[in-house]
């Protein structure tokens, strides 16, 4: 690590981070002690002993002479791993390997099988599609089968497929790349050795590596058999629950794949494979791949493959000895409401770029299930795929589909109601609306590749818990620790306040960027720009924390054994060959430990520490943080500028929230030389009309969310600052310095009807007496309860969002003139269109408030789903719910004897029931 002071650079040795390094590195991982009493298999399984990478390893995507590829994407003990391979090979073999950290050898061989097919085996041309640009080679014949072992410990294998009869090469690992025209002799062969060895060129001592190479001491780390492909394969876990669960990227491997196709991105694959494509293949990008094809990813982009996050994330994972288990991507979409059940921890690594609806919908459940999520991914849950059978032989979830419909200006996919385009694409031929991914990771993709870059910490965030037991909390408030170069890479998030940030979320870092290719649009188009990376963390109302690293490299901060070593594309690199190596500069103690810390407070401890690592304790925090005071600064036109203090007796404020609204929180910008303070501007000129009205709170490290704070300002006076809670909402007006005047409530037991307007603070039913409310900016719906003998309040406001204003109004209920007795509900609906669908209510009447708000929940959720693809500003589509809605309560007697029941309540003095339509 690092330390960037005002004026000048500081390196700090040795204990922080890992530019100092010993000549015998203590490597970690399991001791004699641990190997002789293991507390899982995990730590039994890394206690035995690794193979070499110079035997596991192959050159980029392997031989083109022999390539293959799994029938399924994962399997479970006592299933047969089924392989199809295509080669000329008489003689080749079989060697599986499972990886792990094994004394840092990083796979171990676990079996070898022959062929069961006669040799040479031929097999079929692929099936391929003009339209969509498929290739599916499910038409080739099986070649081999692997029954997995009833001992095998489950995780990530890989067969290496080895040719024992290789034809003739030259040159290191078997590299099949020709020489770039600029350097090559055009009348030499140059699948020869070059003329000029020592034989031929004498005079010339050395030859310039010539001798070297004739030799075979041309490279220290030459493969032992460099005519080999992989075909890679997860083994599950299905008996158990584990503490950490990971996911790998297949989805990215495939849609970066150009095996006799142009990959999702266009990109052709490596002369060398001969695949000789027609024009019209060559000019776009394929709209759906499989995975009946073999691998060719790591050809060109080696960043999106297996070795380059996975690898390092897994290592450090066993080298620890966590209690991990494993899946892919295409198990989360396809089993992943069996999250909760498998794991603690959910772990998504890398480049997560590609996810179906279904699978973020499995995550979002287990998140609200509890299930604490780590994201050590970038440009994560990007794109929106769905899933087809093989055409050739009609096996399910073979094809991914990604239309990309985002870089389109109309919709292509053929499946009129589905999306294939960004999640946060807003368009209008979206049917399924905008939802970023911001949402569930915390963070947003904004610069796109090639990156590079060190993390900061700035001073003001050292004493954040995330940093405990690592020197960065030895740092002042004028300098900042400069962790490893590339954990920002190769592409990275940043965290946007767009509307659907996570409430509550911290920031643990920041850095600041320039000259970057930023995203400008959905999905389609980038210019040079600035962007601002955090490291952040949020509570879910579950009380899973989630974490976003948001960079596709948070892994090398862990290990430093990964593709890519150099930070560069593999292809810049060496085109000649892709290999696996040690990261001099990696990797980062910093890093490391605030990863155990974060497994810690998830209540998951590491059974064995790396070497220089504490073990730490979870956080028993439970004191809130407080509002201290709030200033609005002098400032011209009509932008108001606010600074906020904070304070945490127990902790350390890690954010301060406002809000013009009481319900959506926007984030304030932390003061790196105050680190109490935090300031904001109002993008809300339409306050500098009137009275000025915020909330504000305060988050501390552990996540509690403190008490929200009323501040309002009338024309011509100084911003003060009121205590503002649930409870208590008070309410001045300017006019009179008194309460407002008070406007008598109206119950709506038996009256339909709509708003005049699509804006305002129109009133109307859309059931006899059901209680709900809807706010157009924050797509809430909203219920309330309210006991006899309330009365009701009004206030009204002006809230202004994006490029709109809406005046919105606001109920409060009390029978002594007192605000806020009513008790809300709250639930969230998508705003993007309609569809018709039942509205049964349940049968049992309410026998007490607390049965009527369950009841209420029930009631709207299906008119939540009836909801959810309005768009507020469509009048046409507010006018076909009104008649569906009509409809439905014309043809429900059950909702009409629901009401009945309500109503008798009512009557009987238990409850009212108020309703307020805001559309």
């Amino acid at each position: 690590m690092l330390l960037h002071s005002m004026r000048a650079w500081v390196l700090v040795v040795p204990a922080v981070g890992a530019i100092v390094k010993d000549l015998e590195e203590n490597l970690g991982g399991p001791t004699e002690a641990d190997c002789s009493d293991p507390v899982n298999d995990i730590v039994r399984e890394n206690c035995k002993k690794g193979s070499p990478a110079t035997e596991w390893d192959i050159n980029a995507a392997g031989s083109s002479s022999i390539q293959g590829f799994a029938t399924q994407s994962s399997y479970v003990i006592g299933e047969q791993v089924l392989f199809k391979v295509k080669t000329a090979s008489r003689k080749y073999r079989f060697d599986i390997y499972r990886l792990g950290w094994y004394n840092a050898s990083g796979a171990r061989h676990v079996a070898t099988l022959r062929p069961s097919a006669a040799l040479p085996q031929e097999q079929p041309e692929c099936y391929k599609d003009d339209l969509t640009l498929l290739v599916d080679c499910g038409n080739w014949a099986v070649s081999a089968a692997w029954l997995v072992p009833t001992d095998i410990v489950p995780g990530i294998f890989f067969a290496r497929l080895v040719m024992e009869d290789p034809p003739e090469f030259w040159r290191t690992d078997a590299s099949e790349i020709m020489p770039s025209p600029k350097f090559a002799n055009r009348n030499w062969n140059y699948s020869r050795m070059p003329p000029c060895g020592p034989e031929q060129c004498p005079a010339l001592v050395h030859a310039y590596g010539a001798q070297r190479h004739l030799s075979g001491d041309m490279m220290s780390n030459a493969l032992k058999e460099p005519h080999a492909s992989h075909v890679y394969f997860v083994i599950r876990q299905d008996v158990r629950r584990t503490d950490v669960l990971l996911q790998t990227i297949d989805t990215t491997w495939r849609a970066y794949n150009n095996y006799a196709a142009p990959s999702t991105y266009g990109v052709l694959p490596l002369p060398r494979h001969k695949f000789n494509l027609s024009d019209a293949w060559q000019s776009r990008r394929a709209y759906k791949v499989s995975y009946n094809a073999p691998l060719l990813t790591r050809d060109t982009r080696a960043v999106n493959t297996l070795f380059n996050a996975e690898m390092p994330a897994l290592r450090w994972l066993e080298r620890h000895g966590y209690d991990i288990q494993y899946w892919t991507g295409a198990d989360a979409h396809a089993r992943g409401e069996e999250i909760p059940r498998r794991a603690r921890v959910y772990v998504s690594v890398g480049h997560d770029e590609y996810w179906s609806g279904e699978q973020r919908r499995h995550v979002e459940a287990a998140r609200d299930a509890g299930v604490h999520l780590h994201f050590w991914s970038g440009n994560e849950v990007y794109w929106k795929v769905r899933w087809e059978s093989s055409p050739v032989n009609g096996e399910p979830m073979r094809t991914m589909v990604v239309y990309k419909e985002s870089q389109e200006s109309f919709k292509i996919d053929p499946e009129p109601k589905l999306w294939t385009g960004t999640f946060r694409d807003s368009k209008g031929f979206n049917p399924e609306g905008a939802n970023p991914e911001n949402s569930l990771t915390g963070t947003i993709f904004t610069v796109n590749a090639w990156r590079h870059d060190a993390l900061e910490i700035p001073g003001a965030y050292a004493k954040l818990r995330v940093w405990r037991h690592t020197d960065v909390t030895l740092l002042k408030l004028t300098q900042k620790a400069v962790l490893l170069k590339g954990l920002l890479g190769h592409e990275w998030d940043e965290d946007l306040d767009n509307g659907f940030r996570p409430e509550g979320l911290i920031r643990l870092s920041e850095t600041h960027v320039d000259n970057v290719q930023a995203i400008v649009d959905h999905g389609a188009c980038f210019d040079s720009g600035s962007a601002t990376h955090h490291l952040t963390l949020y509570k879910a109302k579950s009380g899973a924390l989630v974490f976003g690293a948001g960079t596709v490299q948070w892994a090398w901060g862990l290990d430093n054994f990964h593709d890519s070593v150099t930070g560069m594309n593999n292809m810049w690199e060496s085109e000649y060959n892709t290999r696996i190596g040690v990261d001099p500069s990696g990797p980062d103690s910093v890093v490391q430990q605030a990863t155990l810390n974060l497994f810690a407070d998830m209540g998951v401890q590491a059974p064995i520490l790396g070497a220089g690592m504490v073990r730490p304790s979870a956080s028993t925090d439970n004191e809130a943080p407080a509002i201290s005071s709030v200033s609005m600064m002098a400032s011209s036109g009509p932008r108001k500028h606010f600074v906020v203090r904070a304070t945490d007796s127990a902790g350390e404020v890690a954010a301060v929230e406002w809000s013009s609204d009481g319900r959506r929180w926007h984030p304030m910008k932390r003061q790196l030389r105050e680190p109490d303070q935090w300031s904001m501007e109002t993008p809300m000129p339409a306050y500098q009309q009137g009275e000025l009205e915020l909330w504000f709170r305060a988050v501390d490290d552990s996540l509690n969310i403190g008490k929200e704070y009323r501040s309002f300002e009338c024309p011509g006076e100084e911003a003060t600052s009121k205590h503002f809670s649930t409870q208590l909402m008070e309410k001045r007006s300017c006019e009179t310095g008194d309460l407002g005047k008070l406007a008598s409530g109206k119950q709506l037991d038996n009256v339909s009807g709509k708003p005049d307007s699509m804006k305002g603070s129109g009133r109307g039913s859309l059931g006899p007496g059901l209680p709900h409310r809807r706010d157009p900016r924050t797509d809430r719906d909203r219920a309330m309860a309210v006991p006899a003998g309330a009365g009701s309040h009004r206030r009204e406001y002006q809230h202004y969002y994006g490029e709109s204003t809406d005046m919105v109004s606001e109920e409060y209920w009390s029978s002594d003139g007192a605000w806020g007795a009513g008790a809300w509900r709250e639930w969230e609906h998508e705003a993007a269109g309609l569809e018709e669908g039942g509205w049964a209510p349940p049968p049992a009447p309410a026998s007490s408030f607390g049965d009527l708000e369950r009841r209420i929940d029930t009631m709207s959720q299906e008119f939540t789903d009836n909801l959810r693809r309005i768009s507020e500003k469509d009048n046409e589509k507010f006018d076909l719910i009104f008649s569906i809605l009509q409809q439905l309560q014309n043809r429900q007697a059950q909702l009409e004897e629901t009401v009945r029941v309500l109503q008798t309540q009512a009557c009987q003095g238990d409850l009212r029931i108020w309703y307020e339509g805001l559309v």
